[in-house]
């Protein structure tokens, strides 16, 4: 963090909103682009040592603008169709793994790999000098595109995820009426997304989550990657021809906020210094829902890291009456 931020100052955060007034409008138009692209859901199994209480999948299905969307599919061994958490990643992170806890109260899990990550991710170049990768580098998905809302990165991956939800109530075994979002810091941003225009939703976990209110609080915060790749494009004089900040709000989590009516539980870091506590305080009070938040007062990005995982299948349980 660049300073010391106090709680009591995050606490307070609750910025007026003044979302664009074709908010609305523009996903829908999203939505109608995204119902002519056909699904092509594959399923390959992967053998494992628990193939015998569990089926493994590594599964894909078409995206917008042609793009296969991959991810692993774990689907306990029980009798009906299984209640489901999705997972979503944090940019520039890799996928969390396959979590036993779920398998074993007979919860099924979707692990997501975000567009443009996996074995696609463009590689850091090597330092000829070093002979090390660059410090610090990102591959800019999010350097480009605000000028022209539709080819956003963002855009691309909020559509991901409702396509991911048209694909779980295709899938055999699972019950795409019992779905949790679960993100950890972008990832949450999409969860938030898929929660406010699909009515399966029935819980979200939201770890550490940024993309929420990009504000100068946020916007300081250059270890951040997608901060990083954004800030020569925010840095620039709005024009009669664009207002990058104003193009911004189509995609800030904090415009959906209201739209959020099931349990949420939230995490905080203290100490984070890629997503802002008061950024995550504005997405959780702008809230109008059941909703809960676990603070850590001295940790970062991986708050709750030890401690966590068991909130998060209390959580779990609680939702899908297990």
């Amino acid at each position: 963090m660049p300073q010391p931020i106090s709680f009591d100052e995050c606490f307070q955060t609750f910025p007026k909103l003044d979302p664009p007034s074709d908010l609305e409008s523009f996903w829908k138009e999203g939505f109608q682009e995204l119902k002519k692209v056909p699904i092509k859901a594959t399923y390959k199994t992967v053998l494992k040592g628990s193939f015998i209480w569990e089926s493994l999948n590594d599964v894909s299905f078409q995206g917008i603008g042609n793009y296969t969307i991959h991810g692993k599919l774990a689907i306990p061994r029980k009798r009906g169709d299984r209640p489901v958490v999705v997972f979503f990643h944090d940019y520039l992170a890799p996928e969390e793994e396959i979590q036993k806890g779920y398998s074993d109260l007979g919860v099924a899990q979707l692990h997501i790999t975000l567009r443009g990550h996996g074995e696609e991710m463009i590689q850091a170049p090597i330092d000829p000098n070093t002979g090390n990768k660059l410090p610090n580098w990102s591959p800019n998905y999010f350097a480009t595109g605000l000028d022209s809302k539709e080819d956003f990165y963002m855009r691309k991956l909020y559509l991901d995820v409702i396509r991911t939800i048209e694909f779980l109530r295709l899938s055999d075994g699972i019950d795409g009426d019992q779905i949790i979002l679960h993100g950890k810091s972008l990832g949450s941003a999409l969860s938030v997304f898929g929660a406010a225009f699909t009515d399966r939703i029935k819980g979200l976990i939201l770890e550490t989550p940024s993309f929420c209110y990009i504000d100068k609080d946020q916007l300081s915060l250059k270890s951040n990657a997608w901060v990083r790749e954004m800030a020569p494009s925010l840095e620039k004089r709005a024009t009669k021809k664009i207002d990058y900040k104003k193009e911004l709000a189509y995609f800030d989590a904090v415009y959906f906020a209201k739209k959020i009516k099931i349990p949420a539980l939230f995490t905080c870091g203290m100490e984070d210094s890629l997503s802002h506590p008061k950024a995550i305080f504005a997405l959780f009070n702008h809230m109008n829902c059941d909703k809960r938040m676990q603070i850590y007062p001295t940790e970062g990005n991986e708050a709750g890291k030890e401690k966590q995982p068991l909130v998060n299948i209390e959580f779990v349980k609680e939702i899908f009456q297990l």
